[in-house]
Protein backbone atom coordinates (compact mmCIF):
# COMPACT_ATOMS: atom_id res chain seq x y z
CA UNK A 1 0.00 0.00 0.00
CA UNK A 2 3.07 2.80 1.05
CA UNK A 3 4.40 1.51 -2.63
CA UNK A 4 1.20 2.41 -4.91
CA UNK A 5 0.60 5.86 -2.84
CA UNK A 6 4.58 6.81 -3.22
CA UNK A 7 3.99 6.27 -6.81
CA UNK A 8 0.57 8.36 -7.07
CA UNK A 9 2.69 11.32 -5.47
CA UNK A 10 5.34 10.68 -7.89
CA UNK A 11 2.77 10.99 -10.53
CA UNK A 12 1.73 14.55 -8.81
CA UNK A 13 5.16 15.34 -8.83
CA UNK A 14 5.35 14.84 -12.83
CA UNK A 15 2.34 17.05 -13.37
CA UNK A 16 3.63 19.50 -11.52
CA UNK A 17 6.77 19.86 -12.90
CA UNK A 18 6.89 18.79 -16.35
CA UNK A 19 6.95 22.16 -17.86
CA UNK A 20 10.02 22.72 -15.87
CA UNK A 21 11.75 19.75 -16.57
CA UNK A 22 11.16 18.85 -20.22
CA UNK A 23 12.84 22.46 -21.08
CA UNK A 24 15.56 21.39 -19.18
CA UNK A 25 15.42 17.72 -20.67
CA UNK A 26 16.55 16.15 -17.58
CA UNK A 27 15.17 14.13 -14.57
CA UNK A 28 14.44 16.71 -11.85
CA UNK A 29 15.75 15.34 -7.72
CA UNK A 30 11.96 15.18 -6.75
CA UNK A 31 10.61 12.37 -9.78
CA UNK A 32 14.47 10.80 -10.00
CA UNK A 33 14.02 9.29 -6.70
CA UNK A 34 10.98 7.48 -6.90
CA UNK A 35 11.79 4.87 -9.11
CA UNK A 36 15.04 2.43 -9.48
CA UNK A 37 18.32 4.50 -9.61
CA UNK A 38 19.63 2.25 -12.66
CA UNK A 39 16.85 4.76 -14.30
CA UNK A 40 18.45 8.23 -13.53
CA UNK A 41 20.73 7.99 -16.86
CA UNK A 42 18.57 5.79 -18.91
CA UNK A 43 16.08 8.28 -19.08
CA UNK A 44 18.06 11.08 -19.56
CA UNK A 45 19.79 9.15 -22.45
CA UNK A 46 16.41 8.02 -24.22
CA UNK A 47 15.19 12.03 -23.70
CA UNK A 48 18.13 13.60 -24.87
CA UNK A 49 17.81 11.17 -28.06
CA UNK A 50 13.72 12.65 -28.28
CA UNK A 51 11.81 10.72 -26.51
CA UNK A 52 9.10 12.57 -24.69
CA UNK A 53 9.86 12.77 -20.74
CA UNK A 54 6.37 12.97 -19.72
CA UNK A 55 6.19 9.48 -21.84
CA UNK A 56 8.83 7.67 -20.00
CA UNK A 57 8.38 8.98 -16.58
CA UNK A 58 4.64 7.22 -17.10
CA UNK A 59 6.44 4.03 -17.58
CA UNK A 60 9.46 3.58 -15.52
CA UNK A 61 7.20 4.66 -12.17
CA UNK A 62 4.99 1.89 -13.18
CA UNK A 63 6.07 -1.06 -10.90
CA UNK A 64 5.20 -3.26 -13.89
CA UNK A 65 8.70 -1.43 -15.05
CA UNK A 66 10.72 -2.53 -12.27
CA UNK A 67 13.75 -4.33 -13.10
CA UNK A 68 14.21 -8.47 -13.63
CA UNK A 69 17.05 -9.61 -12.11
CA UNK A 70 16.83 -12.99 -14.14
CA UNK A 71 17.13 -10.76 -17.30
CA UNK A 72 20.42 -8.89 -15.94
CA UNK A 73 22.48 -12.04 -16.05
CA UNK A 74 25.40 -12.62 -17.90
CA UNK A 75 26.50 -15.59 -19.65
CA UNK A 76 29.88 -16.48 -21.36
CA UNK A 77 27.74 -18.04 -24.49
CA UNK A 78 26.34 -21.51 -24.67
CA UNK A 79 25.33 -22.84 -28.07
CA UNK A 80 22.21 -24.52 -28.80
CA UNK A 81 21.49 -27.77 -28.98
CA UNK A 82 19.77 -30.15 -31.63
CA UNK A 83 17.80 -31.00 -28.32
CA UNK A 84 16.41 -27.32 -27.97
CA UNK A 85 14.25 -28.43 -31.04
CA UNK A 86 13.71 -32.13 -31.12
CA UNK A 87 9.87 -31.57 -29.95
CA UNK A 88 9.24 -29.58 -33.16
CA UNK A 89 10.13 -32.88 -35.00
CA UNK A 90 7.58 -34.79 -33.48
CA UNK A 91 4.53 -36.49 -35.26
CA UNK A 92 2.09 -34.45 -33.29
CA UNK A 93 4.44 -31.19 -34.58
CA UNK A 94 4.38 -32.13 -38.36
CA UNK A 95 0.36 -32.97 -37.86
CA UNK A 96 -0.30 -29.85 -36.64
CA UNK A 97 2.00 -28.10 -39.30
CA UNK A 98 0.12 -29.90 -41.85
CA UNK A 99 -2.99 -28.87 -40.48
CA UNK A 100 -2.32 -25.41 -40.28
CA UNK A 101 -0.81 -25.26 -43.92
CA UNK A 102 -4.15 -27.07 -44.96
CA UNK A 103 -6.33 -24.35 -43.36
CA UNK A 104 -4.29 -21.38 -44.54
CA UNK A 105 -3.38 -22.97 -48.15
CA UNK A 106 -4.58 -20.19 -50.21
CA UNK A 107 -3.67 -17.56 -47.87
CA UNK A 108 0.31 -19.09 -47.77
CA UNK A 109 -0.26 -20.16 -51.99
CA UNK A 110 -0.89 -16.16 -52.54
CA UNK A 111 2.11 -15.23 -50.09
CA UNK A 112 4.50 -17.48 -52.33
CA UNK A 113 3.75 -16.17 -55.33
CA UNK A 114 4.35 -12.79 -54.61
CA UNK A 115 7.26 -12.67 -52.31
CA UNK A 116 8.75 -16.22 -53.87
CA UNK A 117 9.24 -17.60 -50.58
CA UNK A 118 8.19 -21.46 -50.06
CA UNK A 119 5.33 -21.95 -47.99
CA UNK A 120 6.37 -24.75 -46.11
CA UNK A 121 9.27 -23.19 -44.74
CA UNK A 122 7.20 -20.21 -43.39
CA UNK A 123 4.64 -22.80 -41.92
CA UNK A 124 7.53 -24.27 -40.22
CA UNK A 125 9.00 -20.83 -38.72
CA UNK A 126 5.45 -20.25 -37.40
CA UNK A 127 5.45 -23.87 -35.66
CA UNK A 128 9.27 -23.03 -34.10
CA UNK A 129 8.68 -19.46 -33.32
CA UNK A 130 5.27 -19.76 -31.04
CA UNK A 131 3.41 -22.83 -32.28
CA UNK A 132 0.97 -21.19 -34.42
CA UNK A 133 0.07 -18.37 -31.93
CA UNK A 134 -0.02 -21.10 -29.02
CA UNK A 135 3.43 -19.13 -27.06
CA UNK A 136 4.04 -15.32 -28.39
CA UNK A 137 6.03 -15.03 -24.76
CA UNK A 138 4.66 -14.29 -21.45
CA UNK A 139 7.14 -11.61 -20.35
CA UNK A 140 6.66 -8.16 -20.20
CA UNK A 141 8.89 -6.59 -22.96
CA UNK A 142 9.68 -2.99 -21.46
CA UNK A 143 11.39 -4.74 -18.58
CA UNK A 144 12.98 -7.22 -20.31
CA UNK A 145 14.79 -5.26 -22.79
CA UNK A 146 15.21 -2.64 -20.22
CA UNK A 147 16.74 -4.99 -17.50
CA UNK A 148 18.92 -6.14 -20.28
CA UNK A 149 20.21 -2.64 -21.41
CA UNK A 150 20.89 -2.15 -17.84
CA UNK A 151 23.03 -5.17 -17.52
CA UNK A 152 27.13 -3.69 -17.32
CA UNK A 153 25.61 -1.56 -14.79
CA UNK A 154 28.75 -1.26 -12.08
CA UNK A 155 26.93 -3.40 -9.13
CA UNK A 156 25.69 -6.50 -11.76
CA UNK A 157 28.59 -6.14 -13.69
CA UNK A 158 30.54 -7.19 -10.47
CA UNK A 159 28.04 -9.23 -9.18
CA UNK A 160 28.08 -11.35 -11.93
CA UNK A 161 31.92 -11.52 -12.72
CA UNK A 162 31.85 -12.88 -9.18
CA UNK A 163 29.16 -15.58 -10.13
CA UNK A 164 31.30 -16.57 -13.34
CA UNK A 165 34.46 -16.39 -11.62
CA UNK A 166 32.97 -19.32 -9.41
CA UNK A 167 32.91 -21.53 -12.13
CA UNK A 168 36.63 -20.12 -13.51
CA UNK A 169 38.46 -18.63 -11.56
CA UNK A 170 40.76 -17.21 -13.79
CA UNK A 171 38.29 -15.44 -15.79
CA UNK A 172 39.28 -12.16 -16.94
CA UNK A 173 36.94 -9.23 -15.81
CA UNK A 174 37.35 -7.84 -19.35
CA UNK A 175 36.16 -10.49 -20.97
CA UNK A 176 32.74 -10.71 -19.05
CA UNK A 177 32.70 -6.50 -19.09
CA UNK A 178 33.04 -7.12 -23.31
CA UNK A 179 30.01 -9.15 -23.27
CA UNK A 180 27.84 -7.18 -20.51
CA UNK A 181 28.67 -4.25 -22.95
CA UNK A 182 27.98 -5.70 -26.14
CA UNK A 183 24.66 -7.47 -24.84
CA UNK A 184 23.42 -3.73 -23.50
CA UNK A 185 23.89 -2.12 -26.28
CA UNK A 186 22.18 -4.43 -28.53
CA UNK A 187 19.34 -4.48 -25.72
CA UNK A 188 19.25 -0.85 -25.64
CA UNK A 189 18.82 -0.39 -29.39
CA UNK A 190 16.20 -2.78 -29.07
CA UNK A 191 14.78 -0.82 -26.35
CA UNK A 192 14.60 2.55 -28.26
CA UNK A 193 12.62 0.82 -31.31
CA UNK A 194 9.88 -0.58 -29.08
CA UNK A 195 9.70 2.86 -27.56
CA UNK A 196 9.22 3.83 -31.14
CA UNK A 197 6.43 1.71 -31.72
CA UNK A 198 4.76 2.07 -28.46
CA UNK A 199 4.30 5.77 -28.42
CA UNK A 200 1.90 6.03 -31.29
CA UNK A 201 -0.44 3.16 -30.07
CA UNK A 202 -3.28 3.11 -27.71
CA UNK A 203 -2.24 -0.08 -26.15
CA UNK A 204 -0.50 -0.21 -22.48
CA UNK A 205 3.01 -0.36 -23.47
CA UNK A 206 3.44 -2.23 -20.39
CA UNK A 207 1.01 -5.08 -21.07
CA UNK A 208 2.79 -6.35 -24.33
CA UNK A 209 4.54 -9.52 -23.27
CA UNK A 210 7.15 -11.13 -25.82
CA UNK A 211 9.64 -14.10 -25.18
CA UNK A 212 12.90 -13.32 -22.78
CA UNK A 213 14.87 -11.63 -25.61
CA UNK A 214 11.89 -9.47 -26.43
CA UNK A 215 10.67 -10.86 -29.73
CA UNK A 216 7.29 -9.86 -30.55
CA UNK A 217 4.17 -11.72 -31.62
CA UNK A 218 3.46 -14.58 -34.27
CA UNK A 219 6.79 -14.24 -35.96
CA UNK A 220 8.73 -13.47 -32.75
CA UNK A 221 10.05 -10.53 -34.35
CA UNK A 222 12.55 -8.17 -32.59
CA UNK A 223 11.21 -4.62 -32.30
CA UNK A 224 13.52 -3.89 -34.98
CA UNK A 225 12.89 -6.52 -37.07
CA UNK A 226 9.17 -5.37 -36.77
CA UNK A 227 10.22 -1.51 -37.90
CA UNK A 228 11.77 -3.62 -40.90
CA UNK A 229 10.17 -6.14 -42.10
CA UNK A 230 6.48 -5.91 -40.88
CA UNK A 231 4.01 -5.91 -43.09
CA UNK A 232 0.38 -5.46 -41.90
CA UNK A 233 -3.20 -4.36 -42.49
CA UNK A 234 -3.81 -2.29 -39.15
CA UNK A 235 -1.34 -1.66 -36.09
CA UNK A 236 1.55 -3.35 -33.87
CA UNK A 237 -1.78 -4.58 -31.05
CA UNK A 238 -3.42 -6.23 -34.31
CA UNK A 239 -0.35 -7.81 -35.53
CA UNK A 240 1.08 -9.31 -32.43
CA UNK A 241 -1.41 -11.83 -33.04
CA UNK A 242 -2.94 -12.04 -36.87
CA UNK A 243 -1.51 -14.85 -38.96
CA UNK A 244 -1.85 -13.31 -42.14
CA UNK A 245 0.58 -10.36 -40.74
CA UNK A 246 2.64 -12.87 -39.50
CA UNK A 247 2.62 -14.89 -42.66
CA UNK A 248 3.23 -12.40 -44.91
CA UNK A 249 5.90 -10.52 -42.68
CA UNK A 250 7.90 -13.88 -42.31
CA UNK A 251 7.74 -13.84 -46.10
CA UNK A 252 9.04 -10.04 -46.47
CA UNK A 253 11.90 -10.77 -43.99
CA UNK A 254 13.18 -14.16 -45.79
CA UNK A 255 13.00 -12.37 -49.11
CA UNK A 256 14.57 -9.31 -48.08
CA UNK A 257 17.58 -11.53 -46.56
CA UNK A 258 18.16 -13.27 -50.18
CA UNK A 259 15.40 -15.51 -50.48
CA UNK A 260 14.51 -16.22 -53.94
CA UNK A 261 12.84 -19.18 -56.37
CA UNK A 262 15.91 -21.99 -56.96
CA UNK A 263 17.89 -21.38 -54.64
CA UNK A 264 20.69 -23.80 -53.34
CA UNK A 265 20.32 -25.72 -50.27
CA UNK A 266 23.70 -23.60 -48.76
CA UNK A 267 22.07 -20.26 -49.11
CA UNK A 268 18.61 -21.49 -48.22
CA UNK A 269 20.51 -21.82 -44.73
CA UNK A 270 22.18 -18.71 -45.13
CA UNK A 271 18.74 -16.91 -44.72
CA UNK A 272 17.31 -18.79 -42.03
CA UNK A 273 20.15 -18.19 -39.78
CA UNK A 274 19.44 -14.64 -40.65
CA UNK A 275 16.51 -14.88 -38.72
CA UNK A 276 18.10 -16.97 -35.97
CA UNK A 277 21.82 -17.37 -35.80
CA UNK A 278 21.59 -21.16 -34.85
CA UNK A 279 22.36 -24.07 -36.43
CA UNK A 280 20.01 -26.22 -35.27
CA UNK A 281 17.32 -23.90 -35.46
CA UNK A 282 18.17 -23.82 -39.13
CA UNK A 283 18.29 -27.53 -39.52
CA UNK A 284 15.01 -28.05 -37.67
CA UNK A 285 13.10 -25.18 -39.75
CA UNK A 286 14.24 -27.16 -42.84
CA UNK A 287 13.71 -30.66 -41.38
CA UNK A 288 9.98 -29.64 -40.38
CA UNK A 289 9.85 -27.90 -44.37
CA UNK A 290 11.00 -31.01 -45.87
CA UNK A 291 8.13 -33.54 -44.29
CA UNK A 292 5.73 -30.51 -45.60
CA UNK A 293 6.59 -30.59 -49.04
CA UNK A 294 4.35 -32.55 -51.53
CA UNK A 295 5.90 -36.22 -51.53
CA UNK A 296 6.44 -37.36 -54.91
CA UNK A 297 3.38 -39.55 -55.88
CA UNK A 298 4.01 -43.30 -57.11
CA UNK A 299 4.02 -44.24 -60.83
CA UNK A 300 0.33 -46.25 -61.29
CA UNK A 301 1.21 -50.34 -61.63
CA UNK A 302 4.73 -49.62 -59.44
CA UNK A 303 4.23 -52.24 -56.24
CA UNK A 304 7.38 -52.12 -54.24
CA UNK A 305 9.52 -55.28 -54.31
CA UNK A 306 8.36 -56.84 -51.22
CA UNK A 307 4.79 -57.19 -51.90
Amino acid sequence: MKRITLRIVCLILVVSVYSFSAAQGKVPDEISSCYHPHFHGLIERLSQEGFDLEFLWSLFMDPRADLMPEMMTISLGVKETSGLYSKFLTRESILLAQDFLLKNRKMLQETEKRFHVDKEVIVAILLVESRFGENIGRHRVLPTLTSMALCNSPENLQSQYQILQGIDPELAYQLVEGIARRRADWAYRELKHFLEIIRTEKMDPLEVRGSYSGALGLAQFLPSSYKTYALKSKGFEEWLTNKEGAITSIANYLKSNGWKENLSMDKKRRVIWSYNHSEPYVNTILQIAQKLYPQPSRPKGKTSKNQ
